[in-house]
Protein backbone atom coordinates (compact mmCIF):
# COMPACT_ATOMS: atom_id res chain seq x y z
CA UNK A 1 0.00 0.00 0.00
CA UNK A 2 1.19 3.68 -1.00
CA UNK A 3 1.89 5.91 1.90
CA UNK A 4 0.42 8.88 2.36
CA UNK A 5 1.58 12.15 4.39
CA UNK A 6 -0.07 15.23 4.89
CA UNK A 7 2.78 17.86 6.43
CA UNK A 8 -0.39 20.27 8.11
CA UNK A 9 0.26 23.86 9.32
CA UNK A 10 3.97 23.98 8.36
CA UNK A 11 6.61 26.89 7.17
CA UNK A 12 8.32 25.91 4.10
CA UNK A 13 11.47 26.95 3.83
CA UNK A 14 13.39 25.63 0.88
CA UNK A 15 16.12 27.00 -1.75
CA UNK A 16 14.67 27.77 -5.32
CA UNK A 17 16.68 26.89 -8.62
CA UNK A 18 18.18 29.19 -10.92
CA UNK A 19 18.25 31.73 -8.04
CA UNK A 20 20.77 32.56 -4.94
CA UNK A 21 17.78 33.19 -2.51
CA UNK A 22 15.53 31.39 -0.50
CA UNK A 23 11.48 31.06 -0.58
CA UNK A 24 9.89 30.86 3.24
CA UNK A 25 6.11 30.73 3.19
CA UNK A 26 3.40 28.78 4.81
CA UNK A 27 1.92 26.13 3.55
CA UNK A 28 0.72 22.18 3.97
CA UNK A 29 2.39 19.41 2.14
CA UNK A 30 0.98 16.45 0.76
CA UNK A 31 3.11 13.25 0.47
CA UNK A 32 1.82 10.44 -2.12
CA UNK A 33 4.10 7.30 -2.38
CA UNK A 34 7.77 8.51 -2.97
CA UNK A 35 7.01 12.59 -4.01
CA UNK A 36 5.51 15.39 -3.04
CA UNK A 37 2.22 16.27 -5.23
CA UNK A 38 0.64 18.48 -3.66
CA UNK A 39 2.18 22.47 -1.82
CA UNK A 40 -0.87 24.84 -0.73
CA UNK A 41 -2.77 26.33 2.39
CA UNK A 42 -5.62 24.15 3.68
CA UNK A 43 -5.03 20.99 2.25
CA UNK A 44 -7.94 18.88 3.41
CA UNK A 45 -6.79 15.36 4.36
CA UNK A 46 -7.96 12.34 1.89
CA UNK A 47 -8.93 8.81 3.10
CA UNK A 48 -5.57 6.80 4.52
CA UNK A 49 -3.54 9.86 4.41
CA UNK A 50 -1.46 10.50 7.91
CA UNK A 51 -1.90 13.84 9.05
CA UNK A 52 1.52 14.90 10.84
CA UNK A 53 0.87 18.01 12.66
CA UNK A 54 3.76 20.78 11.66
CA UNK A 55 1.91 23.69 13.26
CA UNK A 56 4.79 26.05 14.17
CA UNK A 57 7.44 23.91 12.88
CA UNK A 58 9.85 24.64 9.66
CA UNK A 59 9.81 22.13 6.39
CA UNK A 60 13.34 22.31 4.64
CA UNK A 61 14.53 19.86 2.16
CA UNK A 62 16.99 16.99 3.16
CA UNK A 63 20.51 18.06 3.73
CA UNK A 64 23.06 16.11 0.67
CA UNK A 65 26.38 15.53 1.33
CA UNK A 66 28.58 14.86 -1.47
CA UNK A 67 31.35 13.36 0.24
CA UNK A 68 31.44 10.88 2.73
CA UNK A 69 33.53 8.29 3.80
CA UNK A 70 30.38 6.43 5.26
CA UNK A 71 32.52 3.27 7.08
CA UNK A 72 34.60 5.27 8.46
CA UNK A 73 32.11 5.33 11.61
CA UNK A 74 33.74 2.40 13.31
CA UNK A 75 36.71 4.41 13.35
CA UNK A 76 34.64 7.30 15.20
CA UNK A 77 36.72 9.83 16.66
CA UNK A 78 39.92 8.50 16.16
CA UNK A 79 41.47 10.94 13.67
CA UNK A 80 40.07 14.50 14.99
CA UNK A 81 43.79 15.43 15.78
CA UNK A 82 45.45 14.16 12.91
CA UNK A 83 47.37 16.18 9.87
CA UNK A 84 45.82 15.30 6.62
CA UNK A 85 49.47 13.52 5.64
CA UNK A 86 49.61 12.02 9.22
CA UNK A 87 46.30 10.48 8.38
CA UNK A 88 47.51 8.84 5.09
CA UNK A 89 50.32 7.20 6.87
CA UNK A 90 48.13 6.04 10.59
CA UNK A 91 44.76 4.84 8.30
CA UNK A 92 44.92 4.90 4.79
CA UNK A 93 48.12 2.81 4.41
CA UNK A 94 47.96 1.22 8.00
CA UNK A 95 44.35 0.51 9.58
CA UNK A 96 42.42 0.70 6.76
CA UNK A 97 43.97 -2.44 4.68
CA UNK A 98 43.37 -4.57 8.20
CA UNK A 99 39.82 -3.56 8.61
CA UNK A 100 37.73 -6.85 8.05
CA UNK A 101 34.23 -7.21 6.03
CA UNK A 102 32.17 -7.07 9.67
CA UNK A 103 33.86 -3.91 11.00
CA UNK A 104 32.81 -2.51 7.49
CA UNK A 105 29.33 -3.26 7.41
CA UNK A 106 28.50 -2.23 10.87
CA UNK A 107 30.79 1.22 10.41
CA UNK A 108 28.72 1.67 7.08
CA UNK A 109 24.99 1.11 9.03
CA UNK A 110 25.70 3.07 11.68
CA UNK A 111 27.53 5.57 9.14
CA UNK A 112 24.17 5.59 7.36
CA UNK A 113 22.14 6.10 10.23
CA UNK A 114 23.88 8.46 12.18
CA UNK A 115 23.64 10.90 8.84
CA UNK A 116 19.43 10.22 8.82
CA UNK A 117 19.42 11.16 12.97
CA UNK A 118 21.21 14.47 11.37
CA UNK A 119 18.78 15.49 8.64
CA UNK A 120 21.64 14.23 6.19
CA UNK A 121 18.93 12.27 3.63
CA UNK A 122 21.34 11.89 0.28
CA UNK A 123 24.90 11.14 0.69
CA UNK A 124 28.10 10.42 -1.83
CA UNK A 125 29.61 7.61 -0.71
CA UNK A 126 33.34 7.66 -1.64
CA UNK A 127 33.73 3.51 0.01
CA UNK A 128 37.93 3.27 -0.37
CA UNK A 129 37.92 0.06 1.14
CA UNK A 130 36.63 -2.68 -1.09
CA UNK A 131 39.66 -4.70 -0.24
CA UNK A 132 37.99 -7.64 -1.42
CA UNK A 133 34.59 -8.58 -2.69
CA UNK A 134 33.73 -9.65 0.75
CA UNK A 135 34.29 -6.69 2.04
CA UNK A 136 32.49 -4.55 -0.65
CA UNK A 137 29.41 -6.71 -0.56
CA UNK A 138 29.19 -5.64 3.16
CA UNK A 139 29.24 -2.24 2.44
CA UNK A 140 26.73 -2.36 0.03
CA UNK A 141 24.50 -4.44 1.99
CA UNK A 142 24.74 -1.96 4.85
CA UNK A 143 24.00 0.88 2.78
CA UNK A 144 20.90 -0.78 1.08
CA UNK A 145 19.41 -1.93 5.03
CA UNK A 146 19.78 1.37 6.02
CA UNK A 147 17.27 3.48 3.86
CA UNK A 148 19.33 6.40 3.23
CA UNK A 149 19.22 7.58 -0.27
CA UNK A 150 22.79 6.66 -1.45
CA UNK A 151 24.90 7.15 -4.90
CA UNK A 152 27.33 4.25 -3.63
CA UNK A 153 31.03 4.85 -5.09
CA UNK A 154 33.30 1.85 -4.65
CA UNK A 155 37.12 2.76 -5.18
CA UNK A 156 39.45 1.66 -8.07
CA UNK A 157 42.58 1.40 -5.51
CA UNK A 158 43.75 -1.48 -3.16
CA UNK A 159 45.77 -0.80 0.44
CA UNK A 160 49.48 -1.18 0.04
CA UNK A 161 50.76 -4.41 0.63
CA UNK A 162 54.33 -2.82 1.95
CA UNK A 163 54.75 0.31 4.17
CA UNK A 164 58.50 -0.08 4.63
CA UNK A 165 61.05 0.05 3.39
CA UNK A 166 58.98 1.91 0.54
CA UNK A 167 55.46 1.58 -0.27
CA UNK A 168 53.97 -1.82 -2.77
CA UNK A 169 50.63 -2.44 -3.68
CA UNK A 170 51.58 -6.12 -4.86
CA UNK A 171 47.55 -6.91 -5.59
CA UNK A 172 46.68 -4.43 -7.58
CA UNK A 173 46.38 -6.02 -10.68
CA UNK A 174 44.36 -9.19 -9.00
CA UNK A 175 42.00 -5.95 -7.53
CA UNK A 176 41.61 -4.32 -10.54
CA UNK A 177 40.15 -7.46 -12.15
CA UNK A 178 37.44 -8.20 -10.04
CA UNK A 179 36.55 -4.48 -9.23
CA UNK A 180 36.07 -3.87 -12.91
CA UNK A 181 34.00 -7.38 -13.31
CA UNK A 182 32.10 -6.16 -9.96
CA UNK A 183 31.06 -3.21 -11.21
CA UNK A 184 30.38 -4.65 -14.38
CA UNK A 185 27.96 -6.94 -12.27
CA UNK A 186 26.43 -4.51 -10.35
CA UNK A 187 25.58 -2.23 -13.39
CA UNK A 188 24.24 -4.92 -15.27
CA UNK A 189 21.09 -4.68 -13.17
CA UNK A 190 18.48 -1.73 -13.96
CA UNK A 191 21.25 0.34 -15.41
CA UNK A 192 23.62 0.91 -11.90
CA UNK A 193 20.00 1.44 -9.97
CA UNK A 194 21.11 -1.00 -6.94
CA UNK A 195 17.42 -0.71 -5.12
CA UNK A 196 14.43 -1.11 -7.81
CA UNK A 197 13.51 2.07 -6.91
CA UNK A 198 16.36 3.71 -7.66
CA UNK A 199 16.90 5.14 -4.07
CA UNK A 200 20.70 3.37 -3.95
CA UNK A 201 22.41 3.69 -7.06
CA UNK A 202 26.08 2.93 -8.58
CA UNK A 203 29.17 5.55 -8.70
CA UNK A 204 32.64 5.14 -9.10
CA UNK A 205 35.67 7.11 -6.99
CA UNK A 206 39.18 7.08 -8.69
CA UNK A 207 41.70 8.72 -7.44
CA UNK A 208 44.43 7.22 -9.04
CA UNK A 209 44.85 9.54 -12.40
CA UNK A 210 48.36 11.08 -10.52
CA UNK A 211 50.03 7.77 -11.49
CA UNK A 212 50.80 5.48 -14.29
CA UNK A 213 49.82 6.44 -18.35
CA UNK A 214 47.28 8.93 -19.30
CA UNK A 215 45.73 5.77 -21.61
CA UNK A 216 44.79 3.41 -18.50
CA UNK A 217 42.16 6.23 -16.76
CA UNK A 218 41.10 7.08 -20.19
CA UNK A 219 40.24 3.42 -20.92
CA UNK A 220 39.16 2.34 -17.38
CA UNK A 221 36.63 5.48 -17.06
CA UNK A 222 35.09 4.95 -20.29
CA UNK A 223 34.40 1.33 -19.37
CA UNK A 224 33.11 3.09 -16.29
CA UNK A 225 30.78 5.11 -18.25
CA UNK A 226 29.53 2.78 -20.62
CA UNK A 227 27.97 0.93 -17.17
CA UNK A 228 26.83 3.32 -16.48
CA UNK A 229 28.14 5.12 -13.16
CA UNK A 230 25.90 7.48 -12.23
CA UNK A 231 29.00 9.88 -10.74
CA UNK A 232 32.74 9.80 -10.51
CA UNK A 233 34.70 11.22 -7.72
CA UNK A 234 37.93 12.16 -6.96
CA UNK A 235 40.14 13.63 -3.87
CA UNK A 236 41.40 16.80 -4.63
CA UNK A 237 43.52 18.57 -2.37
CA UNK A 238 46.94 21.08 -3.74
CA UNK A 239 47.58 18.95 -6.49
CA UNK A 240 47.34 19.61 -10.62
CA UNK A 241 44.83 17.25 -10.73
CA UNK A 242 41.74 19.20 -12.26
CA UNK A 243 43.68 20.25 -14.82
CA UNK A 244 45.32 16.68 -15.76
CA UNK A 245 41.56 15.46 -15.67
CA UNK A 246 41.14 17.99 -18.23
CA UNK A 247 43.83 17.32 -20.53
CA UNK A 248 42.92 13.65 -20.66
CA UNK A 249 39.54 14.18 -21.86
CA UNK A 250 38.48 13.00 -18.71
CA UNK A 251 36.05 16.03 -17.04
CA UNK A 252 32.61 15.90 -17.57
CA UNK A 253 29.54 17.06 -15.57
CA UNK A 254 29.49 13.65 -13.67
CA UNK A 255 32.21 14.18 -12.02
CA UNK A 256 32.59 15.41 -8.29
CA UNK A 257 35.66 16.45 -6.94
CA UNK A 258 36.34 16.50 -3.17
CA UNK A 259 38.18 19.58 -1.83
CA UNK A 260 39.81 21.25 -4.16
CA UNK A 261 41.62 23.68 -1.59
CA UNK A 262 44.19 24.12 -4.29
CA UNK A 263 41.39 26.73 -5.83
CA UNK A 264 41.66 29.00 -2.93
CA UNK A 265 45.39 29.98 -4.58
CA UNK A 266 43.96 30.80 -7.72
CA UNK A 267 41.96 34.13 -7.19
CA UNK A 268 41.96 35.19 -10.74
CA UNK A 269 38.46 35.46 -12.39
CA UNK A 270 39.85 33.90 -15.50
CA UNK A 271 42.21 31.41 -13.55
CA UNK A 272 41.79 27.94 -16.04
CA UNK A 273 41.63 25.58 -13.22
CA UNK A 274 38.15 27.34 -12.10
CA UNK A 275 37.33 27.34 -15.51
CA UNK A 276 37.57 23.78 -16.63
CA UNK A 277 35.03 22.90 -13.96
CA UNK A 278 32.76 25.60 -15.26
CA UNK A 279 33.09 24.71 -18.38
CA UNK A 280 32.68 21.24 -17.94
CA UNK A 281 29.89 21.17 -15.36
CA UNK A 282 32.21 19.09 -12.79
CA UNK A 283 31.50 19.69 -9.43
CA UNK A 284 33.44 20.66 -6.39
CA UNK A 285 32.22 18.83 -2.72
CA UNK A 286 33.33 21.07 0.32
CA UNK A 287 34.12 19.75 3.42
CA UNK A 288 35.30 23.04 5.33
CA UNK A 289 35.60 21.52 8.89
CA UNK A 290 38.02 18.80 8.37
CA UNK A 291 39.74 21.28 5.59
CA UNK A 292 40.89 23.31 7.99
CA UNK A 293 42.05 21.12 10.88
CA UNK A 294 43.76 19.07 8.52
CA UNK A 295 45.97 21.43 6.44
CA UNK A 296 44.11 20.40 3.34
CA UNK A 297 44.03 24.44 2.79
CA UNK A 298 40.98 26.84 2.69
CA UNK A 299 37.81 26.30 2.02
CA UNK A 300 36.09 27.01 -1.37
CA UNK A 301 32.31 26.70 -1.51
CA UNK A 302 31.13 30.10 -1.33
CA UNK A 303 34.03 31.21 -3.97
CA UNK A 304 32.51 28.53 -6.04
CA UNK A 305 28.77 29.18 -5.42
CA UNK A 306 29.76 33.00 -6.67
CA UNK A 307 31.46 31.95 -9.66
CA UNK A 308 29.19 29.61 -10.83
CA UNK A 309 30.81 26.23 -10.06
CA UNK A 310 28.31 23.59 -9.10
CA UNK A 311 28.90 22.61 -5.47
CA UNK A 312 27.76 21.11 -2.19
CA UNK A 313 28.84 20.15 1.70
CA UNK A 314 30.18 17.19 3.11
CA UNK A 315 31.33 15.69 6.29
CA UNK A 316 33.86 13.51 5.06
CA UNK A 317 34.68 11.49 7.81
CA UNK A 318 32.98 11.07 11.48
CA UNK A 319 36.59 9.10 12.47
CA UNK A 320 37.93 13.43 12.09
CA UNK A 321 34.73 15.28 12.96
CA UNK A 322 31.12 15.00 13.72
CA UNK A 323 28.25 13.68 11.18
CA UNK A 324 26.06 16.66 10.80
CA UNK A 325 25.62 19.63 8.06
CA UNK A 326 25.15 22.16 10.64
CA UNK A 327 28.51 22.57 11.27
CA UNK A 328 29.58 22.20 7.88
CA UNK A 329 27.65 25.41 6.80
CA UNK A 330 28.72 27.58 9.49
CA UNK A 331 32.35 26.93 9.07
CA UNK A 332 31.76 27.09 5.38
CA UNK A 333 29.89 30.75 5.82
CA UNK A 334 32.04 32.07 8.78
CA UNK A 335 35.29 31.21 6.65
CA UNK A 336 34.03 32.58 3.53
CA UNK A 337 33.38 35.82 5.75
CA UNK A 338 36.73 36.03 7.64
CA UNK A 339 38.25 35.26 4.83
CA UNK A 340 36.53 38.42 3.23
CA UNK A 341 36.93 40.21 5.97
CA UNK A 342 40.71 40.27 6.28
CA UNK A 343 40.95 41.03 2.67
CA UNK A 344 39.14 44.03 2.96
CA UNK A 345 41.36 45.41 6.48
CA UNK A 346 44.85 43.80 4.73
CA UNK A 347 43.95 46.38 1.85
CA UNK A 348 42.70 48.68 3.58
CA UNK A 349 39.59 49.04 1.63
CA UNK A 350 35.93 50.61 2.51
CA UNK A 351 33.95 48.63 4.89
CA UNK A 352 30.94 47.15 3.56
CA UNK A 353 27.45 47.43 4.43
CA UNK A 354 26.60 43.63 4.65
CA UNK A 355 28.53 40.55 4.33
CA UNK A 356 29.38 39.41 1.24
CA UNK A 357 27.81 36.15 2.01
CA UNK A 358 24.63 35.20 3.74
CA UNK A 359 22.85 32.11 5.37
CA UNK A 360 20.89 31.43 2.19
CA UNK A 361 23.95 30.72 0.46
CA UNK A 362 25.30 28.28 3.34
CA UNK A 363 21.14 26.89 2.93
CA UNK A 364 21.45 26.52 -0.32
CA UNK A 365 25.05 24.36 -0.10
CA UNK A 366 23.67 22.23 1.71
CA UNK A 367 20.40 21.18 0.18
CA UNK A 368 20.27 22.45 -3.86
CA UNK A 369 23.86 22.81 -4.32
CA UNK A 370 24.68 19.45 -3.47
CA UNK A 371 21.50 18.17 -5.30
CA UNK A 372 22.86 20.09 -7.77
CA UNK A 373 26.63 18.81 -7.67
CA UNK A 374 25.73 14.83 -8.14
CA UNK A 375 23.31 15.47 -10.54
CA UNK A 376 20.33 15.17 -9.01
CA UNK A 377 18.39 18.74 -8.80
CA UNK A 378 15.52 17.43 -10.71
CA UNK A 379 14.90 15.22 -8.16
CA UNK A 380 15.62 16.54 -4.83
CA UNK A 381 17.00 19.33 -3.41
CA UNK A 382 13.91 21.48 -2.52
CA UNK A 383 10.57 21.59 -1.58
CA UNK A 384 8.58 21.36 -4.99
CA UNK A 385 5.48 19.44 -6.42
CA UNK A 386 7.16 16.07 -8.20
CA UNK A 387 10.09 15.67 -6.42
CA UNK A 388 10.93 13.27 -4.09
CA UNK A 389 10.09 13.42 -0.47
CA UNK A 390 13.42 14.17 1.33
CA UNK A 391 11.93 16.26 4.22
CA UNK A 392 12.81 17.35 7.71
CA UNK A 393 10.63 18.61 9.66
CA UNK A 394 12.62 20.80 12.57
CA UNK A 395 10.72 21.37 15.54
CA UNK A 396 10.57 24.96 16.95
CA UNK A 397 9.42 24.92 20.31
CA UNK A 398 12.84 23.37 21.16
CA UNK A 399 15.23 25.04 23.71
CA UNK A 400 17.68 25.66 20.43
CA UNK A 401 14.92 27.00 17.94
CA UNK A 402 12.09 28.66 20.55
CA UNK A 403 12.21 32.19 19.47
CA UNK A 404 13.79 32.31 16.24
CA UNK A 405 11.55 33.62 13.45
CA UNK A 406 13.62 32.79 10.26
CA UNK A 407 13.69 29.19 9.38
CA UNK A 408 17.23 29.98 7.00
CA UNK A 409 19.23 31.05 9.65
CA UNK A 410 17.75 29.27 12.23
CA UNK A 411 18.87 25.99 10.45
CA UNK A 412 22.06 27.44 9.28
CA UNK A 413 23.42 28.91 12.69
CA UNK A 414 21.32 27.69 15.88
CA UNK A 415 19.73 24.26 14.49
CA UNK A 416 20.90 20.68 15.40
CA UNK A 417 20.12 16.99 15.16
CA UNK A 418 18.06 17.02 18.48
CA UNK A 419 15.95 19.99 16.88
CA UNK A 420 14.67 17.59 13.45
CA UNK A 421 11.34 15.55 14.84
CA UNK A 422 10.57 14.14 11.30
CA UNK A 423 12.89 12.71 8.50
CA UNK A 424 11.05 11.57 5.26
CA UNK A 425 13.11 9.67 2.62
CA UNK A 426 12.01 8.74 -0.89
CA UNK A 427 8.38 9.25 1.31
CA UNK A 428 9.00 6.93 3.90
CA UNK A 429 9.92 8.21 7.30
CA UNK A 430 12.80 7.30 8.88
CA UNK A 431 12.93 9.18 12.03
CA UNK A 432 9.44 10.08 14.03
CA UNK A 433 9.12 12.04 17.45
CA UNK A 434 13.04 12.74 17.17
CA UNK A 435 14.08 9.08 16.99
CA UNK A 436 15.26 6.98 14.21
CA UNK A 437 12.56 4.47 13.45
CA UNK A 438 15.16 1.72 13.27
CA UNK A 439 16.32 0.43 16.64
CA UNK A 440 19.49 1.75 17.46
CA UNK A 441 20.50 0.02 19.98
CA UNK A 442 21.98 -3.00 18.63
CA UNK A 443 23.36 -1.20 16.19
CA UNK A 444 25.33 0.90 18.81
CA UNK A 445 26.60 -2.50 20.58
CA UNK A 446 28.26 -4.05 17.75
CA UNK A 447 29.71 -0.65 16.69
CA UNK A 448 31.64 -0.16 20.07
CA UNK A 449 32.38 -3.88 20.07
CA UNK A 450 33.87 -3.89 16.59
CA UNK A 451 35.47 -0.05 17.15
CA UNK A 452 37.09 -1.66 20.42
CA UNK A 453 38.71 -4.48 18.42
CA UNK A 454 40.05 -2.14 15.65
CA UNK A 455 41.53 0.02 18.46
CA UNK A 456 43.09 -2.97 20.24
CA UNK A 457 44.73 -4.12 16.80
CA UNK A 458 45.66 -0.72 16.24
CA UNK A 459 46.76 1.29 19.73
CA UNK A 460 47.84 4.90 18.93
CA UNK A 461 51.34 4.09 20.00
CA UNK A 462 51.69 2.05 17.04
CA UNK A 463 50.30 4.05 14.92
CA UNK A 464 52.81 6.95 16.05
CA UNK A 465 55.61 4.98 15.58
CA UNK A 466 55.05 4.00 12.43
CA UNK A 467 54.13 8.04 11.20
CA UNK A 468 57.22 8.34 13.13
CA UNK A 469 59.66 6.30 11.26
CA UNK A 470 57.72 7.54 7.44
CA UNK A 471 57.88 11.33 8.57
CA UNK A 472 61.77 10.79 9.57
CA UNK A 473 62.80 9.15 6.17
CA UNK A 474 60.28 10.57 3.93
CA UNK A 475 58.86 13.98 5.31
CA UNK A 476 55.31 14.68 4.96
CA UNK A 477 52.94 13.10 2.31
CA UNK A 478 52.44 14.72 -0.72
CA UNK A 479 48.78 16.40 -0.86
Amino acid sequence: MTSRYLLKGGTVATSVQGGDEARVYRADVLVEGTTITRIEQDIVPGTGVEVIDCEGKWITPGFVDTHRHVFMTVLRGNHCDYLLSEYLVKMSWSTQGSLTPEEIGIGTLAGCLDALHNGVTTILDHFHAAHTPAHADAALRAVLESGARVIWAPARQSPPTQLFPSMEFARDAETAKWQREKLKELASVDGGKLRPDGRVTLGLAYDGVWQGPMSTHQEFLAFARTLPVSVITAHVVKGPSILQWRDGGLLGSDVVFSHCNVLADRPAPDDETWAALRNSGAAIASTPEDELGMAHGNPVALDALKRGVKCGLGVDATSINSGDMFKQMRTALQWARGHDHERIHLNKLTAPSHNKYSSADAFRLATLGGAEALGLAELIGTVEVGKRADLLVFDTSSVNLAGAGDPITGVVFHASSEDIETVLVDGEIVKRGGKLVREWAPVARELRKRADDVRQRWPEDKLEENWKKWYGTNGAPAV
